[in-house]
């Protein structure tokens, strides 16, 4: 039984692959997609950390350095650290809110689904 356990936590570590952050994803959406990519493979939510924490780049992966080991093993934390180090906040979207007035956005509906976007988070 536990040869099973471990050929399956081993096959299911193996099986989650995902490219890392680079320099031009935006990181909140990177994370969002780890996270979706975490839960359709089945990865155990113990080592979200871990697996985040190997495919960041960057002041992310400073701020994933920084923390403190119990921090950095519970993904939540983890999360928060780094989106705080990368200054994604509320204050951060409202100033992104403010400023939408390029040529792509003055088009009512793309304006619309940018505000709306920006609002949900």
């Amino acid at each position: 039984m536990m040869d099973r356990q471990q050929d399956w936590l081993q096959h299911s570590l193996a099986s989650f692959k995902m490219p890392k952050l680079t320099g031009d994803d935006d990181p909140e959406a990177y994370i969002e997609a780890f996270e979706c990519h975490a839960l359709m493979t089945g990865l155990d939510k113990v080592y979200w950390a871990s697996q985040l924490g190997a495919l960041v780049v960057g002041k992310a992966q400073a701020a994933y350095q920084a923390l403190p080991r119990d921090d950095a093993c519970n993904y939540e934390r983890m999360k928060a650290a780094i989106l705080y180090r990368l200054e994604i906040n509320p204050e951060h979207y409202r100033q992104l809110f403010w400023a939408k007035k390029g040529p792509d956005e003055r088009r009512p509906m793309v304006l619309l689904q940018l505000l709306r976007d920006l609002l949900d988070k």
